[in-house]
């Protein structure tokens, strides 16, 4: 019985994208935003069972990533399409959203033929960009950052953020695991660095403190790349 515990996990995934994707075609942006947080929970708890009960197995690994893609994939596309439909005049650009959906997928499917991601991703993982997308309709109703919304509403500036998201979702630009092991500071540095930085600023910001964090997250990889 205990086996099928994460896979149900990994169901409630696929349902909580499933649905977010529902709501940002109807237009409820800030619900389906809310969904992509409510996925990664469930995301991270069907790994984290999935060990703590010995229930790993290779169905679970597929499932996983086909909810993955939905959650991570399909939902921020659908989020990034109504958004720049919004505000961009241009008929085509709306479009551009799909690339988030395509390179999750190929995201996806090179971490699941690649043994080597343990404590280090290649390229960025995909509940990292869903994030992104996620917090842009809750900071763009909020508006409590005025120059921060006003930069995000600017002509072409949501059709190149996908692009960028998607170009790091493929990179082969190492990214660290928040993967512990052991509690050793010297060995978690970096680990503990960003998560107590992230949690000042999430604290001092709330919605806008999250994304600043996933970018801190990018940034040091990008640094840590260049130092290679």
């Amino acid at each position: 019985m205990k086996k099928y515990i994460p896979n149900c996990l990994s169901v409630l995934n696929l349902i909580s994208g499933a649905i977010g994707t529902l709501l940002a075609l109807n237009g409820h942006l800030v619900y389906a935003g809310y969904s992509i947080f409510i996925g990664a929970c469930f995301d991270f708890l069907d790994g984290f069972v999935a060990k703590l009960l010995c229930a790993q197995s290779a169905f679970g690994k597929q499932l996983d990533a086909l909810a993955d893609l939905i959650t991570f994939g399909m939902l921020p596309g659908a989020i990034l399409y109504m958004l720049i439909k919004t505000y961009e005049s241009c008929p085509y650009r709306p479009y551009a959203a799909l690339l988030i959906v395509v390179f999750a997928a190929l995201r996806l499917a090179k971490f699941n033929v690649d043994p080597k991601q343990v404590d280090r991703f290649i390229g960025l993982p995909t509940p990292a960009s869903a994030i992104i997308v996620a917090t842009l309709p809750i900071m763009l109703a909020r508006a409590l950052y005025p120059h921060l919304v006003h930069g995000l509403t600017q002509p072409l500036v949501l059709p190149l953020l996908t692009m960028l998201l998607s170009y790091l979702l493929v990179s082969n630009i190492p990214f660290l695991a928040f993967k512990f092991q052991g509690f050793s500071f010297q060995a978690n540095r970096s680990r503990y660095f960003l998560i107590a930085l992230g949690a000042l600023l999430i604290a001092a910001m709330h919605i806008e403190g999250l994304f600043c964090s996933v970018w801190l997250y990018i940034l040091y990889a990008l640094c840590s790349a260049k130092k290679r």
